[in-house]
Formats: C-alpha cells, sequence, structure tokens
C-alpha cells in the first residue's frame, strides 16, 4: 500500500534508538566519496543509504547503499528497502560495526532537511543530505532529529 506522498505504510524495520550527544559528522574523505558517487550515478532519482562506523566509534569509514524502494516519487522521495536494511544492519553486526546515520540525495534542490525528512527520522542518527545537480553533487549537509522528533537540526560535518 502506499499513502499519498507515494511511500508505503508498511512497518519499517527500526534501528534502536541511539543515545548519541549532538556532535561533529565525521567522515572519511572516501567514504564522503562513496555518497556523491552514489548520487551521481542514481539521478536524477534520490537514493539512500548507510553511515557505517566501527562499533562505539563516531567516524564514518564505510558507506552501504540501500535500494530506494520508491518508484512512483523517486525524484522527490526515499524510503529504504527494509530487507536490505536489515541486511546491512546484520552485515554490521557480525563484523564489528554499526549503522551511525542513514544518507539520502535531494536532486536539484538544496541539502536540507524537508519536513518529510523530519518525519522520517530516527533520534540518535546523523543523515546526511547531498545536493545532486545534473548529476553532479554540489553540497552536503549533517542533521540530526531532537528526542521528541520534531524537528531535525543542522550539526557540523567535518571531512576528513
Amino acid at each position: 500500500r502506499r499513502g499519498g506522498d507515494g511511500v508505503s505504510r508498511q512497518r519499517r524495520p527500526v534501528p534502536l534508538d541511539r543515545s548519541v550527544p549532538d556532535a561533529d559528522v565525521r567522515i572519511t574523505p572516501q567514504a564522503y566519496d562513496e555518497v556523491k558517487r552514489h548520487a551521481s550515478e542514481g539521478y536524477p532519482n534520490e537514493i539512500c543509504g548507510a553511515l557505517i562506523a566501527a562499533r562505539g566509534a563516531d567516524l564514518v569509514t564505510s558507506t552501504r547503499r540501500i535500494r530506494n524502494k520508491v518508484i512512483d516519487r523517486a525524484r522527490d522521495r526515499y524510503e529504504l528497502d527494509e530487507r536490505e536494511h536489515i541486511q546491512v544492519m546484520r552485515d554490521c553486526d557480525a563484523a564489528g560495526l554499526e549503522i551511525v546515520g542513514y544518507y539520502h540525495s535531494h536532486p536539484d534542490h538544496p541539502a536540507w532537511a524537508s519536513e518529510t525528512d523530519s518525519g522520517r527520522s530516527w533520534a540518535g542518527y546523523v543523515y546526511l543530505i547531498v545536493s545532486c545537480h545534473q548529476g553532479t553533487v554540489v553540497d552536503g549537509n549533517a542533521f540530526m532529529t531532537d528526542q521528541n522528533f520534531t524537528k531535525m537540526h543542522q550539526v557540523p560535518l567535518e571531512i576528513g
């Protein structure tokens, strides 16, 4: 079933809430390049995936692509494929890694969290949004949701 926004109403696998304080988001250049490459390859549609770090660490060292299951509004909506998401969680757990956040692209729009992004986010996770214009990533910003799930706010993004 799909709602009016093109996103299914089925239950999503919900990761455990993380009690991570707001802090700078650190990502390696290689991991950031993976996100940019994915966004460019997926243009003109939104792409999505997971940001991964060593368990207990705060440096994103890799990413995993997760299929966007939204088809009819893929230019301005995304939803993580549940099966792929669960598999990434299992793979991370087996390797001593953890998902610390998620990323997606905004094709031909700014890298700012929308109301939809805020409403679908989980507390304690970083959300990296990249702006992809005509297939080229031009900007990226990181956000976190407050514990009340009311609004995403920007947090510093450090690449390096």
